[in-house]
Parts: structure tokens; sequence; C-alpha cells
């Protein structure tokens, strides 16, 4: 069964606002699809408080405010699997930690009711004892709070206005809530009205407060308009010479067309006159006088669609508007942003009326939320979420225009605006009737935005490929993201980043490495020993910039021979205590060190700087044999001599080494055992000793552990492991845990093994025996260890063919790659230019630096600007990525889009740009395919595209080209074959050596062709169009055709098979037979498919435009095959991508139990992994994911099982559940579950989970580790 589990979280904004969710602090929520963030606004930016996941997609976000106290609710609208909204609070625990709370849940589901067609939102009345819910047509949802807590049931409030744009509530007083609405109305204009909502009557009847008006049905039809609530303004001008500084209140038009409207609420005398007239036409209308009747609803008519000039009007010089939000609390300034990140305040000025001025550019906005001291919070779906400051001057580009203003719109410099001492008046030329209704766009310098955090986002995802780029066999992802002004590319990969410092050149083939201090108490490295195969080093770190080789003379240390082991060791001092001898161990400056023949003991000068040897040393020659492993502590010295035999020393008075015990090893088998490793390590840090060492041997390659526990155990065997796999050639015995204590719960003392196959292994030492094994793949070169600290965590730096860190978190051992190639070995360094690091020796570098982020994805970005990639493929041969990108230049609202398309060549490793092809003015680019070449003078590129022409529904032509690369001296790009076809080029695959099209020609009819070079393999088509290459002319030639589809779109291949998915339909099977196209399978319901992918076996795996997974089996029965659907799973994003493989390393010893399959990536910036689960297990996590389905409710009181069900393009079905998935994310909250004995018995005897709890929590832990 496949499981679905999330790598990285949906990170695109839907929405955000400030309110006080406490009573005395203010708070920042930020919504995204599926998540609320909540952060609190200190003095020192935004802190993190708590987060809450939603069980449905999150629509809207709405506080609800109190009259008696500062502190809001909130309320959030979703629509899966019904429109609900879900009333939180937030709460603080004894210890002070926050988070949101769910009491109840108001359901909004009209099974009857038609979704409506624009606005899905929720608006909330000022007072917060009123919100309005648009989510049918023709219908309202009203529901009534007191002090934040809801009265009553929704009440239903049926409107004619069906095709609504925009709503709002209006400023109002007491006990009226009046709506503004912008909707077509059933001519298709464009018209705002008012209606005061009766709560009582539960109707919504025509309001005078503000009149009804067509306003220009020139709407660009991808523009979404604003109605923007203005609070009452009365001027304190005395002279009163400005007609238009005090209005009533009212509501800004923004967004329909190209300015920005201000219409006024009627005053109270204008109102009594309106109503007196409807008085008189809803008299005559009701009389019984047909003519008369006929003629009032005549001159209501004309009434309803008479034009009324608004109040103030400016012109917005920019593109469609996205998101506003107010500056201040007297509704007197709004911050606006468009499609393109351009941002502007729009100000109500005494003097000038309104007033647009620009401020700079940011990330495209879906939501701004001024926050406080001009510090506003900007949250994007293309681009990066921001923390922005506004200054009063410029911050920067003083000389720079602050926004580009097209020369067709009147513009003035802010020294030329009137009413301020000092400035000029208006152009006189101005009519005065213009002059009072106008505003002014102020033509500004510089960059009044200064960018104060940037929260990272990878929406949306259009496509993305998977590549090794360094060779390191850490994969990384590379995905085509953003849009708008911040197109990028994303470089994606788990694990940790090394964060480089200092880089030490010109010592080469170091085999290992320790820093040492100058006393053993110090807390500073002040020397450095690195070893090759044939000598050691002593270097002085002296600064940061500054490290010294030591003069051999100048220190005692050994060096014509390779160091095995080298530390800091204390001196060894004996007191009288009541008759008794009393050994103690005191700081000194005694260094020990191990060579291949002697053990030395070194003390360091510090007057002169120097090391001197003291004491005899001692010698393994003296008993014929060499020194093949070493380790040592504070005061044990632990040698594997030749001959297998391991040797136990430590420090004795006047600095002389004195022998402790030995022990000879054999085996029947091998006969005498050879030591490769060992380690002394202890698991209590606290301690100067260690109760026990590890051994390993060449031959049996076991380890075992031996005891120190005491004088007569010395030495003596606790436990051995079975055989490794290979032989270990680096052992280390290290506590993961904190506890210094056996019985604390945090100790966790493993015991770790670097082989020389390039793998590492690992085990728990508990109840003294070796346990929980685990094999990790690191390469094929011999992996090394050693201690260190990431983000102020005991861990071990492993380094083979792959650098990588094994840390503790959730109650289980991980492991998390590090992106550092040919890194030999790693050491703990803290010196005072260097605290708290890393040093790492390559082959000819010693590298400083630190790990950081263990547990997090890697995001990198290549920023492109206005190039918004959309497809991308790599060609691993060349080491270029093909990227199609899309252009859209920003536009005034409503005058046409300039859109061109290109294809673009980067160099894998650094992203410069090698070459680019612009696609006609008309053409875009649509699939990217590379073609496998042995030659790299002949690998190249297959593009396909589209051609649009004016007037057409669906396209009818398009090109497929070839390009050639020439990556010579002469690096050249060459477009070297076109051949035109019939519509969209969706896709483009390669199969059997032929190239695969999905190409669209109309809605009824669509094809698959498979074009070659009857002539030539595929690898010799390089070129575009009839040309000569090798004496030949290559050209694309259509040799077999299928048209049993509506809209192809996708096509995967998946051996001799074509996998094509058809937009409108479903899923086919198609089998390449030679240049012939048979059908195989085909699936006849109404999917929807926007996106698929092969699996392992018949099988494929989709996702459809209603954010469900599916999956297929094909199943053969004698001649006929037929698709079954076994698997369907709402997801609620959707996914525009699958690629085969993972992110992660695998724990060798657990790929059978649980794998991973795939990754997909979705619109939001969410990335996936399906993995395949055996049966045996999926059986029992079934059964579990049930159970707990009933002990767990979301927020809302939103079941899981209910949320699974796959949704259509009617809701959600009661009738059908998900199937064929696992909720991984779901099933790993059992692991923090406090009473699971609940969740493992169920309901019945039938539901219980024979599984045990441990067996389940390693199932769990192990799945938490592959995403």
């Amino acid at each position: 069964m496949r499981v679905v589990a999330t790598f990285h979280h949906p990170s695109s904004v839907v929405q955000s606002l400030k309110c006080n969710l406490t009573q005395d602090q203010e708070h920042l929520i930020v919504a995204k699809v599926n998540r609320l963030e909540v952060f609190s606004l200190r003095s020192s930016g935004l802190h993190f408080e708590c987060s809450l996941e939603i069980w449905g997609r999150i629509v809207s976000l709405k506080a609800i405010p109190s009259k008696d106290s500062k502190q809001s609710n909130l309320l959030v609208l979703t629509d899966h699997p019904d429109p609900k909204l879900i009333p939180l609070t937030l709460v603080l625990d004894d210890t002070g930690n926050a988070s949101l709370l769910s009491k109840e849940t108001i359901d909004l589901h009209d099974r009857y009711a038609r979704p409506a067609e624009f606005v899905t939102d929720v608006y909330v009345d000022p007072t917060g004892e009123v919100a309005v819910v648009s989510c049918y047509t023709g219908r309202l949802k009203v529901i009534e709070f007191k002090n934040r807590e809801r009265t009553g049931i929704p009440l239903d409030i049926s409107i004619p206005e069906l095709y609504i744009l925009a709503m709002t509530l209006l400023y109002t007083t007491k006990d009226l809530y009046t709506l503004s609405i912008l909707h077509y109305d059933h001519q298709g204009r464009l018209q705002l009205l008012s209606r005061d909502l009766d709560l009582r009557e539960l109707s919504a009847s025509p309001s005078t407060l503000l009149f009804s008006t067509i306003l220009s049905s020139n709407v660009p039809s991808d523009s979404t308009p604003f109605l923007i609530p203005v609070l009452p303004y009365v001027s304190h001008e005395e002279n009163g010479e400005n007609l238009y500084s005090s209005h009533l209140g009212g509501v800004v038009v923004a967004g329909c067309g190209n300015k920005l409207l201000f219409f006024e609420h009627a005053s109270q005398e204008r109102q009594e006159v309106r109503k007196g007239k409807q008085r008189r036409a809803s008299k005559r209308m009701s009389s019984g006088d047909p003519a008369e009747a006929a003629k009032a609803k005549v001159k209501e008519k004309e009434r309803e669609t008479k034009k009324i000039k608004p109040k103030m009007s400016v012109d917005w010089p920019w593109s469609e508007i996205t998101a506003w939000c107010p500056a201040d609390d007297q509704g007197r300034r709004f911050i606006i942003g468009d499609t393109f990140g351009r941002l502007a305040m729009l100000a109500f000025d005494d003097a000038n009326g309104l007033l647009l001025i620009p401020l700079g550019e940011t990330s495209s906005a879906v939501s701004l939320t001024y926050l406080s001291s001009q510090v506003l919070y900007l949250g994007s779906h293309f681009g990066e979420s921001q923390l922005l400051r506004i200054h009063q001057s410029p911050f920067t580009e003083r000389d720079a225009e602050t926004l580009p203003i097209p020369d067709h719109v009147k513009s003035i410099s802010a020294v030329s605006l009137p009413g301020g001492k000092g400035k000029e008046r208006l152009d006189d030329s101005l009519e005065p009737s213009k002059k009072e209704r106008g505003g002014q766009v102020v033509l500004g310098k510089g960059k009044f935005v200064e960018v104060l955090d940037s929260y990272e986002n990878i929406a949306p995802i259009m496509d993305a490929v998977m590549v090794d780029l360094d060779g390191s066999g850490q994969p990384q992802i590379i995905a085509c993201s953003g849009g708008r002004n911040s197109g990028a590319l994303k470089i994606i990969r788990t694990g940790a980043d090394f964060q480089e410092q200092a880089v030490i050149r010109g010592i080469e083939n170091v085999t290992d490495i320790w820093p040492i201090r100058s006393h053993y108490e110090d807390i500073i490295d002040s020397h450095l020993i690195a070893t090759t195969l044939h000598e050691t080093l002593v270097f002085s770190l002296d600064g940061r910039n500054a490290v010294t080789h030591m003069d051999p003379s100048d220190h005692g240390f050994i060096t014509r021979s390779p160091t095995l082991a080298v530390g800091n060791i204390p001196r060894r001092a004996t007191t009288q205590n009541g008759g008794r001898v009393v050994s103690s161990y005191v700081d000194s400056s005694l260094v020990l060190q191990v060579s291949q023949e002697k053990v030395r003991v070194i003390e360091h000068d510090a007057a002169l700087g120097l090391f001197v040897p003291v004491g005899d040393g001692w010698d393994a020659t003296k008993e014929g044999r060499t020194i093949v492993a070493a380790a040592i502590n504070s005061s044990q010295f632990v040698l594997g001599l030749s001959g297998g035999r391991l040797i136990l020393l430590n420090l004795g008075e006047n600095e002389q080494i004195q022998e402790l015990k030995y022990r000879d090893f054999g085996d029947r088998t091998y006969g005498m055992l050879e030591i490769s490793a060992v380690s002394c390590s202890p698991f209590d840090t606290t301690k100067k000793y260690a109760t026990c060492i590890g051994v390993s041997f060449w031959g049996t390659n076991r380890i075992a552990i031996l005891s120190l526990e005491s004088a007569t155990s010395y030495l003596t065997t606790i436990c051995e492991s079975d055989p490794l796999p290979s032989l270990p050639r680096s052992l280390l015995l290290h506590n993961f845990g904190q506890d210094h204590n056996p019985k604390g719960a945090d100790y966790h003392p493993h015991v770790l093994a670097g082989l020389v196959d390039g793998t590492l292994v690992s085990f728990s030492f508990r109840e003294k025996d070796l346990k929980d094994k685990k094999t990790f793949a690191l390469g094929d070169v011999p992996v090394a260890l050693a201690k260190s600290t990431v983000d102020g965590k005991p861990a071990i730096f492993a380094s083979g063919s792959r650098a990588s860190v094994l840390y503790w978190d959730r109650q289980r051992l991980h492991q998390s790659p590090v992106m550092i190639k040919d890194a030999v070995r790693g050491a703990s360094i803290s010196s005072s230019a260097f605290p708290s690091c890393l040093i790492l020796a390559t082959r000819s570098t010693l590298m400083i630096g630190n790990v950081r982020g263990v547990d997090k994805m890697q995001i990198n970005s290549v920023r492109m600007g206005l190039d918004n990639p959309r497809r991308i493929a790599h060609h691993p041969t060349l080491r270029v990525f093909a990227v199609a990108c899309i252009q859209t230049k920003p536009n005034r609202i409503g005058e046409p889009q300039e859109t061109t398309s290109s294809l673009k060549l980067l160099d894998d490793t650094t992203f410069n740009r090698i070459a680019s092809f612009a696609c006609e003015s008309d053409e875009e680019v649509t699939s990217v395919l590379t073609l496998s070449s042995s030659d790299v003078s002949s690998a190249r590129f297959c593009v396909g595209t589209v051609q649009f022409k004016p007037g057409e529904t669906e396209p009818s032509s398009g090109r497929i080209l070839l390009f050639s690369l020439n990556t010579g001296p002469e690096s050249s790009f060459q477009l070297v074959s076109s051949t035109p076809v019939s519509g969209c080029v969706y896709q483009l695959v390669s199969i059997q050596g032929m190239i695969a099209a999905a190409v669209n020609t109309s809605v009824r009819t669509a094809y698959v062709f498979i074009a070659f070079d009857p002539n030539m393999t595929i690898h010799k088509v390089i070129l575009f169009k009839p040309e000569k290459l090798n004496n030949s002319t290559v050209v694309l030639t259509k040799v077999s055709e299928w048209n049993h589809n509506y809209s192809v779109t996708g096509l995967v291949v998946h051996g001799c098979m074509l996998i094509v998915g058809d937009a409108i339909s479903s899923i086919s099977f198609v089998k390449v037979d030679d240049t012939t196209l048979e059908s195989i399978a085909r699936d006849y319901s109404p999917l929807w498919p926007v996106s698929v992918e092969a699996m392992d076996g018949d099988g494929v795996i989709g996702a459809n435009s209603d954010c469900n997974l599916f999956t297929f089996a094909l199943q053969r029965s004698g001649h006929r095959s037929t698709l079954e659907r076994n698997g369907s799973y709402y997801l609620g994003d959707m996914v525009n991508k699958f690629l085969r493989g993972s992110l992660t390393n695998i724990d060798i010893s657990e790929r059978k139990s649980i794998e991973p399959k795939h990754l997909f990536f979705t619109s939001t910036g969410r990335i996936g992994v399906i993995l395949e689960m055996n049966d045996k297990i999926s059986l029992h996590m079934t059964g579990l994911q049930r159970n707990m389905g009933k002990r767990i409710i979301g927020p809302g009181g939103v079941h899981h099982a209910t949320f699974r069900a796959p949704a259509n393009s009617k809701g959600h079905s009661d009738a059908e559940a998900a199937f064929g998935f696992l909720d991984g994310d779901f099933l790993e909250q059992y692991l923090g579950y406090a009473d699971y004995t609940d969740l493992l018995q169920g309901d019945m005897d039938a539901e219980q989970v024979t599984m045990s709890h441990s067996q389940i929590q390693d199932v769990l832990e192990q799945l938490q580790s592959l995403h």
C-alpha cells in the first residue's frame, strides 16, 4: 500500500491579518492553504508562537473583535469537505506556550445550492457582531456573534445578484449592516450597489447608503476587483476651501479598469429623498393600473442603471491589483500592491483629494497587513513573503524613479503638490471640475521600501527534475518556481548545510586531524595536529587569518611517522587520606601522542610556546610489535598491536606510562585475530574514564564490547556483534543523549562502525547488548567517524564518498547528508577565531565551518525575475539545464500584455547562461526533452511549442524543434530542425529511439505521434531544418498516429508502453510495437487528470483537477487487459509534477518494509513523497489509521475519513471513501499520543491492532526518517 507524507509543507500565503489574540499582545496570523501560523509582534521582530493544521483548504481568514476587550478570536473559512466556519481562540498553558483551540464548527453546507462563481469569502462587521459568508450563488450565510461567541444558527438570506465579483461590509451606524456589492447584472454590465441586511426578516433590501451605479464594462477578465471601505472624515481646515477634504465615508473601487474610484455614502437627507422615491415607486408598481405599474418599473430601471460620478478618483498606472490594507486607523491611507510587486500608497489628502504615492517594488502580494511603525507584512504566492519597512524618505536608489509611470498617465512631482508651504499650485490649465474630482499620481524618486526579512516560498512549482549535480550520490531537486516578477529556479535538497568560514590551502593528503589545547581544562584550541600516511604536521592557530606550521625542532612530537591518536590529558596526582593513597586528576599541559611504534607524553611550555617530551613514553617495538589502532580518553589509552593483542595503558606518577592489562585475541577459523579499530570514548562525558571499550577485527568483521568496570574484569567480553558486511576501519562509542545517567530518559549510547565498503553501521548499546542495527550507505570508500556538535546537540560527522551527520531526534537515530565533496576526516574545533566549529580535511585543503539545519530542507534560489521558468530538463552528458521560460512584461491594467517565450541553457554547476533561443512573438514553449548521446558534440534538445492565433479557443498550430549544442572551444547553440504540428505540443518523451509527442488539435481530436529519421538512429538527428550533416539530410517523419482521446496533456514512458493522460477523460495504456501504436487498456471515467507517472509493475499514479491522488493497475486476463483503479485519496493540492525516486538516503536494512517511490510537487509549494509499504505492515497501519480517525478529530470537528475522501466538482461524495493510500503525516501523530492503548484496542474486537506498540513505533519512526 502507498503512504503519502510531506517533505515540505505548502509555503504559499492565502491571507494574513493583525489582531490581539490575547489581551495585551498583538499578533500576526498567516494563513496558508492548510495551516495557520501565529506570530507575536515584539520589539525584536516577529516571534513564532504556534501553528495549527486545518483539515481542509483555507479560503479566508478574519478576526472577530470584541466590544469589551482588545482580544479577538479568529474565523477561518474552509471549502473542503464542505464549506465551514471554524472559530479559533488562542490559549496559553501554564508554561506560557500558545496554541489555537477550536471549540465548535459552523456548518454552511447546502446540498442543493450552487457554489459561488467568483467570491467565496467571509466578511466581519467592525463591531464583531455579524459575519457574512458568500459561498453559494444567490445566497448569503449570516452568523451573529456576541462577545466573540456565536449566537444562534447561520441565517440564509437570498440576494438577486448571482455573479458577484467583490463585496464588503460598509462602515455604518449601530445595528445597521450594509453590504456593498460589485457584480455583473443580467446584461453583463458591471454594477455597484448596496443592500441592508435585515436579520429579523432575513432579507437584503436595496440600501440608500450607497446609491447604485453602473461602472465601466471593460473589466479585464483576469482582474480581481476589490471594494475598500472608508471611514467618514471631517476636515480640520478652517477656511473650508477644499470641497472634497471632508466626506461621509464610502467605498473605493479598485481593479475595475485603470482608475481608483471613491464613492461616498449618501447623506441622511439624500437617503430620505431616495427612500421616499422608493416608497412611491413601490406603491405605483403595486397599483391596479397596468400602465402606471409599467411606467414605474421603467423609471425604477432607469434609476438603477444611472451612472453616478465618484466623489474622487485617481489613475492607477500599473497592473492588476492583488492586495490592499489600511495603513492607519482613520482610514486615510491604504497600501495597494499589484501583480508585479509594485507597491503604492493611496492617501486621502485635504488639499489634493486622492494621492497615489509609489513606494517601490516587492514580491507579488496576495496579502498585505500593516503591523506598526511603518512595518508591513507581505504574503505572496509567486515569490518570497516579506517583512517590509516603509520609509518617509527614499531608502535607496535616490536618483531612480520609484516606479515606472506610463507617459500617458499624468503625474506630478512631490514638490509641486499644492497645499503645502512653499509648494507650487496645480497646473492652471486643468478644468476646475476635473481639478476637484481628479486625484494626483506622484512622480517619486528613490525606493521607499526596505526588506527587513524574507520568508522562503517555493510556490508555485510548475516542473522539476532530480539530479546529482556534484556526483556525491545525494540528489537535488531543481524546480521551476515563482511567477510574475519573482521567477526562480529553486535548488532543493535535504540534509545539513556546511557554512564555510575559512580554508587552509596547500595541506595535502591528510588522513586525520586533532585540535589540541594548551591546557587540559582550556576551552580554546591552540594547535592543530594533522597526519598523512608518512608524516605528522603541527600547526599553531594564531588567529583568524594566521595558521603557522611549526618547525619540528620546536616541538617534541613524533613527526617522521603517521599519528594514530593524540589528545590532551590531565596529570595524575596522589594524596594520603586516612592512610589510603587516593589518586586524582588535575589540570595539566600534557599531550599524549600515539604513533605506529611509540606512545609519547609531551608538555606544552607556555612561556616558550614549545612542546617538550617528558617521561620515557612506551615503546611497542620492545615487544616486537607495531601499533595498528589506538584510542585515548582522559585517563585510559587503548592500543591495538600487531599479532592480535589489545593493551590497556594509563599515566602513572612522574608522567610515566604504565601497563594495566593486555589480551590476545584468536579464532578457531582465522587463528590470530588482527585488530582493525578501537574506541574508548566514555558514554558519560562528565567522567574521565570509560567503563567499556569497542574493538573490531580483521577476518571475522565483528565488533566486541569489552569491560573496563573493574580491575578484575578488565578486557573481558560483554557482547559481540554478528559479522558485518565488510571490515570496520573506524569505531566510535557515543551517547547521543544529554543524560549521563544510564537510567535517564535521554541516555542513548550507541556503537558506530565505519566500514571499508562505504557503509556506516550503528547499534544501540542497551542491557549489555548490541541492538537495533541500522546500516547507511555513504558511498564506496572507507567511512571515518568524528564527534561534533550541530545546532547545540551532540552529533557524529561521518565522511566517506559522501559526508553525513548522525543525530538523535524524535526517539530515533537520524542521518542527514552534508553537501561536502571529498571530506576525508572531520574533527570539532573551538579556537578563539572559530568557536564551536568543525574542521574538515580534504585531499588538498583544510576547511573550517559550521554544520547547520540537519533536520531542514535546504533551499537555494537562482533568481530569474520576469523570466518565469515553466519547463526544465537536464542533460547529464553536457551538464546543462534546458529551461523554458515565459516573460510577461508589466503592463497597465486593461492594456494588452506583451508575452514572450524562450529556451535558456544553463550550466548545471554555476547556473550561468550558456545560450538561449527566443520563440516567435505568438509562440510559447510548452515541453522540453533532452536526447541522450554518446558523443557530447552531437547531444541535442527537443522542444515543443504552441502558436496562438487571435480568436482561437483551442490552439491549432505548434512546432517541434531540434537543437544542437557544441560545447567545444567554439561553443554554439543551433536550431537545426523545425516540424510544424496541428496543435499544442503538451508533452515530449523518448521511447525506443523515437520521439513521442502529445499534440492537441481541438476539443474533439487529439493524437500522439512518433517521429524519427528513417535513415538514421535518433542520436544522429541533430538538425532542426533540412541541412547536410555527415553528407545526409535529417528530417522528422510521422510514422504513427493514435487519436482515441479528447485532450492529451500527459505522456509517460513505461517500458515499451506509453501512459496517456487525457485532461478531459482519464488514463490509457498504449503499446509501442516497432512503429505502430496499439491501445492496451483504458479507463473511461471522467477523471480529469493533470499529471501522471508510471509505477513499479504495470501501474500508474496521478493527480486530477479536484486535488485527488489516484492509482491504476493494469490487469491482464487472457487476451484482454483492463485498468483497475486501486487507489483514491484527497490531497487538497494541485499536483503539477511527479518524479520517481527519493531525496533521502535509505537505511539499507529497512528497504524491504517501507521504500520511497515518488516525489510530487504542487502549486502551493508542497513537496510530498509516495512510499510503498509492504502488505503485512500496511494491514496493521490501516487498522491503526481507522482507530486514530475515531479518536483524533481535526479543527472544526472534521473527521479524518471525511477529510481524505476523494472530492469531485460537486464537493465530496458520502458514498466514496479514500482507499489504497495511507496518510503518513496523520499516522505519525501516534508517536506523540499519550494513551496509545486506546488507539490499539479500537471500539470492538475486530478493530484491535495486533501489532505491538514498540513495533508500531519502529515503523512510524522509520517512516519519519524518510521524509
